[in-house]
């Protein structure tokens, strides 16, 4: 196995960071691309005793990999990383993206770990209510499709992947068997004549909203999409920080934010309170990911309208395990930090590449 790690440690400071490819629980379809296998980049910080952990996700549509991520944190000077408590200094550290999202969630694990407090509890939102995350149906044959939806029949909300040919007539065969909430995501896979034909037809089955239905950098178009149906319309491919919110403003009903796109907790916070003022409504959804980031994307969901953190649930095994799932519901594990079980080793179940 190919094991890409490196240690430093300055004045107090060490991060160590590894590669770890997780199996998922069954092959995962989207209108673009397929995955059998995620390819995750985890990074440890330690000081004074104690040790974070994050997590994420690299994305090849963002141009992103395993390697050049590991690659931009190794090259993180720990000295550069200055007090334990300095969370914002990460927004001047390294540029939004994978990196910087997984260093960002370790921080705040060390941070609130060194406070005694989990990081929920940190950010000033222990306590508050988190709303169920949804739990997502990739494209496969539609008699599969349908099964994973009777599968989960007594969750409250599914979010289906669209943007292929027959996805009109799978979606109404799943909305045959399921009752709940839907929500529906094209991943840019329609064209913008396609999305309205499509999105009207779908009208009829009670959609909460649709993600991205057409190719990023489009904005007139996008802003034409959502006049054109009456399901909202939430940007993903088309938003990362709190800057792209701001231009989002009168094109989308809604933004769908991820700590990886935003390089985690600190702008996601940014992206979160811009929407807010710009009337906009906020999803924070996932990748394909451990307890590790889940957990982390779960500590701010009491500040978004709609949850898609399902990531745990797609893996075949979670070598990190730490926020809880019943019934779409969620429950944060008692801190301090994160609350994850983590020995250290890199080896809890998974297996690293």
């Amino acid at each position: 196995m190919n094991v890409s790690s490196g240690k430093a440690a300055i004045k107090g400071w060490e991060l160590e960071v590894f590669e770890w490819d997780l199996e998922l629980a069954e092959k995962f379809t989207i209108a673009t691309v397929s995955w059998e296998v995620a390819s995750n980049v985890f990074v440890r910080v330690r000081f004074d005793g104690h040790e974070g952990i994050g997590e994420v996700c690299p994305d090849e549509r963002w141009g992103d990999s395993p390697g050049s991520t590991a690659e931009e944190l190794n090259a993180v000077d720990p000295s550069s990383l200055g007090h334990p408590f300095d969370l914002e200094s990460i927004l001047e550290l390294l540029q939004p993206g994978p990196a910087r999202c997984a260093l960002d969630i370790a921080r705040h694990d060390l941070a609130a770990k060194l406070a005694g407090v989990s990081v929920g509890e940190l950010l000033g939102l222990g306590g508050r209510r988190l709303p169920w995350t949804s739990v997502t149906v990739p494209i496969a044959e539609v008699g599969a499709m349908v099964e994973r939806a009777r599968r989960f029949a007594d969750h409250p909300c599914l979010k289906m992947k669209v943007g292929f040919d027959g996805d009109v007539e799978a979606l109404a065969a799943i909305r045959a068997v399921y009752p709940g909430v839907i929500r529906i995501d094209a991943n840019e896979g329609w064209t913008p004549d396609e999305a309205i034909a499509r999105l009207r037809l779908l009208e009829r089955f009670d959609i909460e909203l649709c993600e991205q239905p057409i190719a990023s950098g489009q904005l007139d178009e996008l802003r034409r999409v959502t006049g054109g149906t009456s399901i909202p319309i939430y940007a993903d491919e088309d938003v990362a920080t709190a800057s792209d919110v701001a231009r989002l403003a009168g094109v989308v009903d809604g933004v769908n934010l991820k700590l990886r796109k935003t390089g985690g907790i600190r702008e996601a916070l940014r992206a979160i309170s811009s929407a807010r003022a710009l009337g906009l409504g906020v999803m924070l959804g996932c990748d394909l990911t451990s307890g590790v980031s889940a957990t982390a994307e779960a500590s701010i969901i009491s500040l978004v309208d709609h949850a898609d953190i399902d990531g745990p649930l797609l893996l075949a095994n979670d070598p990190y395990p730490g926020v809880a799932y019943d019934k779409g519901r969620v429950t944060l594990p008692p801190g301090p930090g994160l609350g994850i079980q983590d020995d250290g080793d890199g080896d809890l179940g998974g297996e690293r590449s």
